[in-house]
């Protein structure tokens, strides 16, 4: 099933990997859209090895005004979210782009409601508030103003650096070759949109929710899992300095605080757990710890602990976390 290439406002880039459980709800949501025209379903399947993709293939053929509009890629082995992304993004003709995660769902009117904002603003970018789904409840999250946060002082959360909230205007990835840290599977979204803030402020916040992001304990992360995401978050932080290395010397001033923060939140999980690798965090990025008690994103009580893991013996940090309850 391929899309036309004719017209295309939006790509709509969904990975998936062994998304069985999810998955039929998800691409109902999509085909469902109240946006008709103009409009392209690209699928990339990572090598799943249960019926995830017979299972997308049953709810398109649901759809027969749909198929043109739906591409699906296959990966010959698995490669993770950030090359999935990429390529659903090299396969993009829309004039936006926006990504959905195949264990979500969206409402009908979110993407028609998101172009008509673009049009009329003039954004790069248009964001949205959220729903938080759990088994017990259905939470809202909303930007708290409606000015979206410079790259300084914006904080390193779902709303602001997700894409599944977020289209964006294809141009300006490929006009500043933005493109997704390659073998980064967590942050990646991060990746993008770090960059798309360096380059534009033409972003816009319509904060009415459309977006459901489902949180449930099969996104809850085992020992390994956490081992992976921490080598994710040191490998994107490096490679995030690396970026700006290569750019205009103004440029790296000019977000140090943006950079000191991000590397000092990717360290932060080798203080978890029993084994907290004391040494290892005080050696990682430490120029980061200068700085410490100037992130406000982080709750002061977490702060004075990272202080005093800075500057204390290791004995007396370790009890200082088990009274404090944290991490």
């Amino acid at each position: 099933m391929n899309s036309s290439s004719r017209n295309i406002r939006l790509s709509v880039i969904t990975p998936f990997h062994n998304a069985s459980s999810y998955i039929e709800k998800c691409v109902h949501s999509l085909m469902r859209q109240s946006l008709q025209g103009g409009v392209e379903f690209i699928f990339i399947d990572d090598c799943s090895t249960d019926d995830s993709l017979s299972r997308l293939q049953s709810v398109v053929e649901a759809y027969p005004e749909r198929l043109h509009q739906v591409t699906i890629l296959h990966n010959d082995t698995n490669r993770g979210a950030g090359f999935s992304r990429q390529r659903g993004h090299d396969t993009a003709q829309g004039e936006f782009i926006v990504h959905c995660d195949a264990d979500d769902w969206v409402d009908p009117e979110m993407y028609g409601s998101m172009l008509n904002v673009a049009d009329t603003s003039g954004a790069d970018i248009v964001c949205t508030a959220f729903y938080v789904e759990t088994p017990q409840k259905t939470s809202v999250i909303r930007f708290p103003s409606l000015d979206f946060p410079g790259l300084n002082t914006m904080p390193l959360d779902t709303l602001h650096g997700s894409l599944c909230n977020k289209i964006i205007r294809r141009s300006l990835l490929e006009k500043h070759q933005i493109r997704f840290f390659e073998g980064i599977d967590c942050w990646e979204d991060l990746g993008i949109l770090f960059r798309l803030c360096v380059f534009t402020q033409r972003i816009v916040i319509y904060n009415r929710p459309f977006y459901h992001y489902r949180r449930t304990s099969d996104k809850t992360l085992s020992t390994i899992d956490m081992e992976r995401v921490l080598n994710d978050h040191l490998a994107f932080a490096r490679r995030m300095e690396e970026w700006f290395d290569a750019q205009p010397p103004d440029l790296k001033n000019r977000y140090r605080a943006f950079i000191d923060f991000t590397q000092f939140t990717a360290k932060i999980k080798l203080l978890r757990g029993n084994r907290r690798r004391l040494h290892e965090w005080k050696t990682t990025f430490p120029e980061t710890n200068r700085q410490i008690m100037s992130y406000k994103n982080i709750p002061l009580r977490y702060r004075l602990c990272f202080y005093a893991a800075d500057r204390l013996p290791e004995w007396l940090v370790k009890t200082i976390f088990f009274l404090a309850r944290i991490l």
